[in-house]
């Protein structure tokens, strides 16, 4: 007796071969979606970091205000004007470094303490006109500057070497120009020691004299 062929058989197959097709359409799909998902992550987040940067560039730059001049770079001198009168700045000379206990380092060896340096001698430049006395002559004037960073203080007062300014009135130059100190931030300031003694020189020109004018005839007359 012969066989009655079954329906099923063409039924199955095709049902298998759409199966594999399936499944292979399902794993292009996977594996595209494997590659071009952490691509698309990643541009995303170096866009972000990009942009992060760049605002934190543009905010960095407002916050710093106009760049500001830092004085008494090795091998140089800085001058600034005071009030009409030149002020000169000499390279800042470091006398001492020290840490609790006997070891000794050498005053040649002190790091630097940059941030300081330019507090000193913009208050200088600051108080000049005021706190230096009228002369026809240029005035030098070396300021001693005595840091702790274990009390966190900052003292100024005369050096007395180099000082062509009489004794009884550095004292009082001394004293008005500490007045203008900024406060540093202790915290994030570098330092490799806990004390710093250095000196700043300051050399401040004549006063500019005015000519003055006869009451009586307007003419010029000598500077007294």
């Amino acid at each position: 007796m012969n066989p009655i062929p079954s329906s099923r058989t063409p039924t199955m197959g095709g049902r298998v071969q759409r199966d594999v097709r399936l499944q292979a359409a399902l794993a292009l799909v996977i594996g595209i979606a494997v590659v071009a998902v952490p691509l698309f992550i990643w541009g995303r987040g170096k866009k972000k970091s990009g942009t992060e940067a760049s605002a934190s560039v543009s905010a960095s730059a407002e916050d710093a205000g106009p760049p500001t001049v830092v004085f008494g770079d090795a091998g140089a001198t800085v001058s600034v004007d005071a009030g009409g009168r030149a002020l000169t700045f000499g390279e800042p000379r470091y006398l001492r470094c020290q840490d609790p206990g006997p070891s000794k380092t050498p005053a040649e060896k002190c790091d630097h303490l940059g941030a300081l340096e330019e507090l000193v001698t913009k208050a200088i430049a600051e108080r000049a006109a005021t706190c230096f006395p009228a002369a026809g002559t240029a005035q030098s004037m070396t300021f001693a500057v005595d840091v702790s960073f274990k009390r966190k203080k900052m003292k100024l007062h005369d050096a007395k070497e180099g000082s062509s300014i009489p004794a009884a009135k550095r004292k009082g130059i001394a004293s008005c120009v500490e007045k203008s100190l900024g406060t540093p931030n202790w915290d994030t300031l570098p330092h490799a020691h806990q004390r710093y003694v250095f000196h700043v020189m300051a050399t401040l020109g004549p006063a500019v004299s005015t000519p003055q004018t006869s009451p009586s005839t307007g003419a010029q007359l000598p500077a007294p």
